[in-house]
C-alpha cells in the first residue's frame, strides 16, 4: 500500500543523542533487523544473522508496519526499545474484593464505562480556568471528592475499584488534573482566518455604514397660547455612507433618538439610490458651495452604481431581515457585519465621525468626554434651552459633510472626492443595477395575512391590525367574509393598506378609523399609543391627538421634546391625506370633455375645508 517505504532511507529519522546508551544500542540493532527484512531477505535468515529469533522479527516488523487502517504506521518510533505505539486499554475486568486483579488503565477504563464521567469531571475544570462564577478553587483533594460522588450517583457496585483500593485512585484523579488545566491553558488558535485585505481603489466598491450619537443637544420653538417658547431637545444620531475607495460622503440621515432602528437604516439605503436635495437653509452664515452635494446629484448613473460590499456592525438595527434584504436584493451588494468589538474594520467612517465631532463640539451644550470634562455644559446652562437649535445643528452637519465632498485630498492625489467618483463613471467600466428590479416588496414594505371579520347582525367586513379595524371597498364582498387576505403595508405609514387575496389578485385600498388619519404614523408608534392607552394614560376616541397633547405635557422631558418636534415635522408635511399612495383613489375615464375640464376647476378635497366650515 506504501511503496516508498520500502527503502529504510526514506523512514523518519529518530535523533538518538537523547537516548540512553542501553536504548540506543537496542535501536542500532532494530534497525538492522528491519533493514535486512526490507531488502527481500527472510525473517529466519535475518533472524539468524542477528542472533534472535524468528517471532521477535516478525513482532518488530508489525510494530513498525502494523496497525489501523485509518492511522499511519509507527515506522521508526517502532524500533526505539520500550517505547509506547498504541494507546494502551484495559482488557480485563476491574478489580473486585473476592479477586484483587492489577490496576492498570483502570482510571480510563472508569472514563469510558461511567456514563458523563469525563465530561462531569472536564466541565469542573472548565469552569475552575475559566474563572466562571459557577466555577470553584479547584484542587486535587476537591476533584477527587467530585469524581467519588458522581460514581456514587450512578449507582457503581462499592464492591468494585476504586472503592477495593485505599486512596480510591486519587493519584489518578490528580494527574488528570494537572493534565486536563495545561490543555485548557495552552493558547488556541481563532478558528476563523482572517487573510490581507486590500483596500479598494474603485468607487462604489466597498461602503462602510455606521452612526453615532451626536453629542450635542438642541433646541425646538413651540407655540403655546400664541406664545412662542423654546424647549431643550434630546440627543440625535447621525447615520452615514462612505465609500471606501474615493473617501466620498454617499449619503447622511439624521435620526431623532438615541438608538436607531431598522427604519433609520433602510432610510439612509434608500438615499444611496435617490438624487440628493438640498436643505432649504435658514441658519445665517450657512452656505453650500457652488457644487455641493453627494454623489447621487450628478446624475441617474450616480443613482444606479452595483455595489460591492457594504460593510456594518453586529447591532441589532442592522442584523435585521429588512435592511439584509435591501442590501441583498434591492442593492445587489453583499454583507459584511465583520468581528465584534473591532471598529478598525471601519476605521473610515469611524474618521468621518471624529472629524465632524471636531466642529460639532465648538456648542456649550456639548456633553463632554465624561463628567469632570472642562468643555462639559455648565449646571447653570443646563435650566434653559440650548443656544443652537435643532434645524441648525441638522444644517450645520449637512454643509460639513457636502463640503468635504469638494475638498481636495491628498490620498487621492489631491483630487476631490467628487471628481474622483465624477471622473470613474465618466471613464471606467463602471458596472449599474437594472432600472427594474422585477415584483416584489418595496424597501419600506411589509406583507402580512389576515382574516375579513364581519358581525352577525350588522357592521362592514373589517381587517383587525394593530389594534384598529381597517375598513374600505375592497372588502364589500360576502365571499371575502371569513377568508384569508394578504395586506400590504408602509411601516412609515400605516394609515391605508394595501389589501389582496391568497393567490395574489388585488382586492383595493382599506383605511384605518378616523382618528388615526390625522397623520402619518408608523407602526411602532402604533404600538407604543396603544400600550399607552391600555394604561389608561390615553383615551381611546383620539389617541393620536391626546398622545401629541402627552408629549406636549411632557415637553420638559428632552427625550418627550424630540418626539414632539418630530410628530409636528409628520403634520406639517403632511396636512392632507396623501393622493393614492398605495391606489387608495381610483381614476376615472370620462370621455366627455366639458366634465373632465369641469372636474379640473374643481379642487381636491383636504382636511383644510372640514376645519374652515367647523370656524
Amino acid at each position: 500500500m506504501e511503496p516508498e517505504w520500502q527503502e529504510i532511507t526514506n523512514w523518519p529519522l529518530v535523533d538518538t543523542q537523547g537516548l540512553t546508551s542501553e536504548r540506543r544500542r537496542g535501536f542500532q540493532k532494530n534497525l538492522r533487523i528491519a533493514a535486512g527484512v526490507l531488502e527481500g531477505r527472510t525473517m529466519r535468515m535475518v533472524a539468524e544473522d542477528l542472533g534472535v529469533s524468528p517471532s521477535k522479527v516478525s513482532i518488530l516488523m508489525n510494530r513498525c508496519l502494523g496497525g489501523a487502517d485509518d492511522h499511519p504506521p509507527a515506522l521508526t518510533r517502532g524500533l526505539i526499545p520500550y517505547r509506547q505505539i498504541k494507546i494502551p486499554i484495559r482488557n480485563s475486568s476491574l478489580a473486585t474484593l473476592t479477586q484483587p486483579v492489577g490496576g492498570r488503565c483502570a482510571f480510563g477504563h472508569l472514563l469510558a464505562t461511567v456514563p458523563n464521567l469525563e465530561a462531569h469531571l472536564t466541565e469542573q475544570i472548565r469552569l475552575a480556568v475559566r474563572r466562571s462564577r459557577r466555577g470553584q478553587n479547584l484542587s486535587p483533594k476537591a476533584l477527587h471528592a467530585q469524581f467519588i460522588s458522581h460514581l456514587e450517583s450512578q449507582g457503581w457496585p462499592r464492591d468494585a475499584y476504586p472503592f477495593t483500593s485505599v486512596s480510591r485512585g486519587y493519584e489518578s484523579v490528580r494527574r488528570f488534573l494537572r493534565r486536563t488545566k495545561t490543555d485548557f491553558l495552552m493558547p488556541r488558535e481563532s478558528k476563523r482566518v482572517i487573510g490581507a485585505r486590500k483596500a479598494p481603489v474603485c468607487a462604489f466598491q466597498e461602503i462602510q455604514i455606521d452612526e453615532a450619537l451626536v453629542d450635542c443637544k438642541g433646541a425646538a420653538a413651540v407655540v403655546l397660547h400664541n406664545r412662542m417658547k423654546p424647549i431643550r431637545l434630546g440627543r440625535i444620531s447621525v447615520l452615514l455612507a462612505r465609500d471606501v475607495g474615493t473617501g466620498c460622503y454617499l449619503a447622511s440621515t439624521i435620526a431623532p433618538t438615541v438608538h436607531p432602528c431598522a427604519a433609520d437604516i433602510l432610510a439612509l439605503l434608500e438615499q444611496l439610490i435617490q438624487p440628493w436635495e438640498p436643505l432649504n437653509l435658514t441658519t445665517p452664515g450657512l452656505t453650500y458651495v457652488a457644487t455641493a452635494g453627494f454623489p447621487s446629484a450628478l446624475g441617474e448613473a450616480c443613482c444606479r452604481p452595483a455595489f460591492g460590499i457594504i460593510r456594518l456592525d453586529n447591532a441589532l438595527s442592522h442584523l435585521s431581515h429588512q435592511v439584509r434584504r435591501m442590501v441583498c436584493e434591492h442593492l445587489g451588494a453583499t454583507c459584511n457585519f465583520g468581528l465584534p468589538k473591532t471598529p478598525t474594520a471601519r476605521a473610515l467612517v469611524e474618521q468621518a465621525f471624529r472629524r465632524l465631532n471636531i466642529d460639532i463640539h465648538r456648542f456649550p451644550s456639548t456633553t463632554g468626554s465624561h463628567p469632570a470634562d472642562t468643555l462639559r455644559e455648565p449646571s447653570k446652562l443646563q435650566k434653559e434651552p440650548p443656544f443652537i437649535s435643532l434645524r441648525a445643528l441638522e444644517e450645520s452637519i449637512s454643509v460639513l459633510l457636502t463640503e468635504h465632498n469638494h475638498r481636495p485630498l491628498g490620498n487621492q492625489g489631491g483630487v476631490t472626492p467628487m471628481e474622483q467618483i465624477a471622473y470613474q463613471m465618466a471613464n471606467h467600466l463602471t458596472p449599474l443595477r437594472s432600472g427594474f428590479l422585477g415584483p416584489g416588496l418595496k424597501p419600506f414594505e411589509r406583507m402580512r395575512s389576515a382574516t375579513v371579520r364581519k358581525g352577525s347582525t350588522a357592521g362592514r367586513p373589517r381587517i383587525n391590525f394593530e389594534g384598529c379595524q381597517y375598513e374600505g371597498a375592497a372588502l364589500n364582498s360576502a365571499a371575502l367574509v371569513g377568508q384569508k387576505v394578504n395586506i400590504v403595508l408602509d411601516i412609515r405609514d400605516i394609515r391605508y393598506l394595501d389589501v389582496t387575496t391568497i393567490e395574489g389578485t388585488p382586492l383595493g385600498t382599506v383605511k384605518a378609523p378616523g382618528p388615526w388619519l390625522r397623520f402619518a404614523h408608523s407602526v411602532s408608534l402604533r404600538k407604543r399609543i396603544n400600550q399607552m392607552v391600555r394604561r389608561g394614560f390615553l383615551s381611546r376616541r383620539d389617541p393620536l391627538g391626546g398622545y401629541f397633547n402627552y408629549t406636549m405635557a411632557h415637553r420638559h422631558l428632552p427625550k418627550e421634546a424630540l418626539t414632539m418636534v418630530t410628530l409636528s415635522g409628520q403634520i406639517d408635511e403632511v396636512n392632507k391625506e396623501p393622493a393614492a399612495p398605495y391606489g387608495a383613489r381610483e381614476s376615472v375615464v370620462r370621455e366627455a370633455p366639458e366634465v373632465n375640464a369641469a372636474l379640473k376647476r374643481l379642487s381636491d378635497w383636504s382636511p383644510h375645508m372640514a376645519r374652515a366650515r367647523k370656524k
